[in-house]
C-alpha cells in the first residue's frame, strides 16, 4: 500500500513514498541540505537546493521512492531512461528501471526494487527483509556476457506470478550488480523465491520450496 508524504517549496514538490524505500541513503548523502533524517520534524526541504538539483536527485532514487513535481506545470520533473535495465543488487532486490507496467499498471516513477528473498511483506516491491533473512546472491549473471543487440524504446510489461516469478516482456539491457552489461534481450522470468541456483533467473525452485506469496 502506498504512502505517500508531500513536501511542498516555493517552486517544487517532493513526493516520498514510504513504502518504497529502502534506505539506500543515496538522497542523503547526494543532496544532504535537502535530504536530511537527522533533523527533527520534516527531514525533507525542497527549497535547500535549486530545484533542478533537488529533481536529479529525486530521478536518481533507484527504488522510486522519490517524486519531484513543478509546481507551475504540475509535471514530474524526471523522464525515462535512454534504454530500459534491470540489475540484481548483491545481497538485496532487483532494481528495474524504464517505463513499465505492473500487472497491466502502469506506474507513476521510472524506477522499482522488487522482492528477491521470499520475505517482502509488501511483495512484490522490496521492503528490506533481505536483510533480516541474511538473503545471499553476488548479483552475477549465470550465463556469459551476450553481444549488445540494437536498443528499442518500448515499455516493460512485468507480470508478478501468483506464487511464481516476476516475468517481464519488453527490450531491457540486464546488468550486474556491479554495473556491467551483460545481456539484452525481450523476455525473462526472475526468482523472487529466494531459493533458485540460477539467480537472478527463476529455475522453478518456488514449486519445491512452497513458496506462497501469491504477489
Amino acid at each position: 500500500m502506498s504512502r505517500i508524504h508531500r513536501y511542498e517549496g516555493e517552486d517544487i514538490i517532493v513526493e516520498f513514498d514510504l513504502s518504497r524505500c529502502i534506505h539506500t541513503g543515496d538522497c542523503t548523502r547526494g543532496l544532504p541540505a535537502v535530504f536530511d533524517t537527522k533533523r527533527s520534524g520534516r527531514w525533507v526541504h525542497p527549497d535547500g537546493a535549486p530545484a533542478t538539483e533537488v529533481a536529479r536527485i529525486c530521478a536518481a532514487c533507484p527504488t522510486g521512492a522519490l517524486r519531484c513535481i513543478s509546481k507551475a506545470s504540475g509535471q514530474a520533473m524526471d523522464s525515462p531512461p535512454a534504454e530500459n535495465t534491470i540489475q540484481p543488487v548483491a545481497d538485496g532486490p532487483l532494481y528495474v528501471h524504464g517505463i513499465m507496467r505492473v500487472n497491466g499498471k502502469a506506474l507513476n516513477t521510472f524506477r522499482a526494487a522488487f522482492c528477491r528473498c521470499g520475505r517482502s511483506r509488501l511483495m512484490p516491491w522490496c521492503d528490506n527483509s533481505h536483510r533480516q533473512s541474511h538473503f545471499h546472491d553476488n548479483g552475477k549473471i549465470p550465463y556469459p556476457p551476450a553481444p549488445a543487440a540494437a536498443h528499442r524504446s518500448a515499455p516493460l510489461e512485468i507480470h508478478v506470478d501468483a506464487d511464481g516469478p516476476l516475468t517481464i516482456d519488453g527490450p531491457f539491457t540486464l546488468l550486474d550488480a556491479a554495473g556491467n552489461k551483460q545481456y539484452c534481450g525481450d523476455k525473462a522470468a526472475f526468482c523472487r523465491c529466494g531459493a533458485s541456483a540460477m539467480k537472478p533467473y527463476c529455475d522453478g525452485a518456488h514449486r519445491t520450496r512452497g513458496f506462497g506469496r501469491d504477489q
